[in-house]
């Protein structure tokens, strides 16, 4: 994370992402609006809202190639089980390149899931790109793209 501050602590973990509204003000001319619809949103960082993706769980993660004139692009949907019961879709237009880290999760035994959504973040790269680090309990999974939508389903 570039812009929120996570720490963990006896409790879990301590979240801190005042800065981020005055970040995405300053590169908001720079920010596709689907993308910046996400970013601004009042719901984004909000855990009592139904749209918030923190504690959301992994239901599908699907890459998909596809021709686009001469050459491919790589876009990724990633379909999400939310707090409340809900669904929701974040669709990456453009990936440029992407990483997951999934580790061992620890509690419980058995449980082989990436764990909970903690919290995320998108920033702009010096080359225009963004950037979104997003924080589960049990992985990290880390995307460079063009733009995001996101949609409750």
């Amino acid at each position: 994370m570039k812009v929120i501050k996570i720490t963990e602590n006896n409790d879990g973990f301590t979240m801190d992402s005042s800065a981020y509204p005055d970040y995405v003000d300053s590169i908001k001319g720079s920010v596709p609006e689907n993308a910046l619809q996400y970013m601004m949103a009042s719901w984004h960082y909000d855990h009592r809202d139904p749209k918030c993706l923190h504690d959301s769980r992994i239901e599908k993660l699907c890459i998909l190639e596809s021709n686009s004139g001469d050459f491919r692009v790589t876009d990724i949907k990633l379909l999400l089980q939310g707090a409340y019961g809900n669904r929701m879709c974040l669709s990456y237009s453009n990936v440029f390149s992407y990483s997951i880290e999934k580790k061992k999760c620890e509690w419980p035994v058995d449980d082989y899931s990436h764990g909970d959504w903690l919290i995320d973040e998108i920033i702009l790269s010096d080359d225009g790109f963004l950037m979104h680090e997003i924080i589960f309990t049990d992985a990290v999974i880390n995307i460079k793209h063009k733009d995001v939508q996101y949609d409750v389903i």
